[in-house]
C-alpha cells in the first residue's frame, strides 16, 4: 500500500519539484528502478538458494523493510535529478531484499493442494491494497501536499516490517523447505 500511495503522484512531484524535471526525468528515475532492481534480484536470490533455512531470507526481509521505510523520508531532501535517480537505486535496493525473500517464505509456507489459491490471495490483497492506497494518495497529496505522502507511505511500511517482526518465530524455522518441496530438501542432504 505504501507504494500505492506515491503512484498516481510521483510524475507530478518529479515535474514540479525537482530541477530540471520533465517526463523524460520521470522515465529515467523508473528505469533506473527497475534496471538496477532487475539486476540485483538474480544474485541475491541465488545467494539466498544456496543456505538451508529461512533465517538468511528474513534478515534480508527486515534489512529491505527498514530501507523501505526509511527511503519515502528521504525525498524531503531531493532537489536535483542525481539525487532522484540514487533514491530510485536505494529503492531498488530495498526492493530486492524484500521481495526476493518474501517470494521463498511465501512459497514455502503455502499449504499443500493450494498453492494456486494462496499465490491468488497474496495478488488480490496486493491489488486491493493497491486500489485504495492509489485513490487515496491521488486525494491526499492534492489536498494536503507531498510531504504527507512521504510521511504515509514510510509510516505504511513501517507496519508492514513490525508485521514481519512480529512473524520471526513462524519464519525462522529451520525444516520448513522440507515441508514444501521435499525433493530439494532431499538434494540438499546428499
Amino acid at each position: 500500500m505504501a507504494d500505492g500511495v506515491w503512484s498516481p503522484v510521483f510524475a507530478i512531484y518529479v515535474t514540479q519539484k525537482i530541477a530540471p524535471g520533465n517526463l523524460s526525468a520521470v522515465g529515467y528515475a523508473i528505469a533506473i528502478y527497475w534496471l538496477v532492481k532487475s539486476i540485483l534480484q538474480l544474485p541475491l536470490a541465488r545467494f539466498l538458494d544456496k543456505t538451508d533455512g529461512e533465517r538468511d531470507d528474513y534478515i534480508a526481509l527486515i534489512i529491505g523493510g527498514v530501507i523501505y521505510v526509511i527511503a519515502p523520508l528521504l525525498y524531503f531532501f531531493v532537489d536535483h535529478l542525481w539525487q532522484l535517480f540514487v533514491l530510485q537505486a536505494v529503492y531498488a535496493v530495498a526492493g530486492s531484499l524484500y521481495v526476493v525473500p518474501w517470494s521463498s517464505i511465501f512459497t514455502r509456507h503455502v499449504d499443500k493442494f493450494r498453492i494456486g489459491f494462496e499465490w491468488s490471495l497474496n495478488s488480490s490483497a496486493l491489488g486491493f491494497g493497491l486500489m485504495i492506497s492509489t485513490a487515496v494518495g491521488g486525494y491526499i497529496a492534492q489536498n494536503l501536499g507531498f510531504g504527507v505522502i512521504f510521511l504515509i507511505s514510510s509510516s505504511l511500511n513501517l507496519m508492514g516490517l513490525i508485521g514481519m517482526l512480529l512473524l520471526k518465530k513462524h519464519i525462522t524455522q529451520r525444516n520448513r523447505l522440507e515441508k514444501a518441496f521435499p525433493e530439494q530438501h532431499h538434494r540438499h542432504s546428499k
